[in-house]
């Protein structure tokens, strides 16, 4: 969550960023929870107002920033990595030694 906090302060994860988190949704009148990604519409201190990617319906979700598995297709340790915002992860040094 602090990762994502930085990558807010530093407008790399704003408004119509394109996150993938799970959501709960109706199957067959039960509650499922499905991965999903998601158009953030607002941003808060701790969690984001979101609406389903490519879905005519417009539900809205609050999504905690924990909850959020990558931040326009990467994870968001890495993300901020690329920025220089959080240390290198091991991903970089695999990719100069192949």
């Amino acid at each position: 969550m602090n990762i994502i906090k930085k990558l807010k302060d530093n407008k790399i994860f704003k408004e119509k960023s394109i996150v993938k988190s799970t959501i709960e949704k109706a199957w067959m009148g039960s509650p499922i929870e499905v991965e999903a990604f998601l158009i953030v519409n607002t941003l808060k201190d701790n969690y984001c107002i979101c609406e389903e990617y490519e879905e005519a319906t417009k539900k809205t979700y609050k999504i905690r920033y924990i909850d959020i598995t990558t931040i326009d297709g990467m994870e968001p340790q890495e993300l901020a990595a690329v920025y220089g915002l959080a240390p290198k992860t091991e991903r970089f040094g695999k990719r100069r030694n192949q």
